[in-house]
């Protein structure tokens, strides 16, 4: 089980690290749409549409990478207070009556939303029309991650209620 926790953690250390350059892209196309707004005043019918699709893939190929390095946010100002023990028994019992039911039903609605895009070969009903099945793909894509990120966090936990190092 060790293993799997290292395989993920390290695929979305990796993954997470490429995601994160979505951000350069998304600044300019920003920046595009800005200039030709507001210096040429001559909008595009692209920029807007496309802002939100690279800032939505950004968002959702992230989760996976911020849950691995414990960056969620998160109000936690009673559960500090506590021992690290309960802290840790915590986390795995909302980690299975919480997170698995709420994020494996995400991950599976996911893919049922994308998967009738794809059927259609759904495109946006804007003047621009971009396929939106590809964009679709990434909300399953990511929330997969994210319950993997979640096993291998579970996994880790556990190994430290049994007294060993994560």
């Amino acid at each position: 089980m060790e293993k799997f926790a290292r395989m993920v953690d390290a695929f979305n250390e990796t993954t997470g690290r490429y995601f994160a350059l979505l951000i350069l892209p998304l600044i300019f196309v920003v920046m595009y749409e800005v200039v030709a707004r507001k210096i040429f005043h001559s909008p595009t019918s692209w920029g807007f549409e496309l802002t939100i699709y690279i800032y939505g893939a950004h968002f959702m190929l992230g989760m996976a990478y911020t849950m691995l390095h414990d960056r969620h946010v998160r109000i936690d100002v009673i559960v500090m207070q506590l021992p690290q023990r309960i802290q840790l028994w915590l986390r795995v019992i909302t980690f299975v009556i919480i997170f698995i039911p709420f994020v494996g039903a995400l991950t599976y609605a996911s893919i049922v939303f994308a998967a009738e895009s794809w059927k259609i070969f759904e495109h946006s009903s804007t003047a621009w029309r971009p396929p939106l099945y590809p964009v679709k793909t990434i909300m399953p894509v990511a929330l997969f991650l994210l319950l993997l990120q979640g096993f291998s966090n579970f996994i880790k936990d556990i190994r430290k209620l049994k007294g060993g190092d994560a």
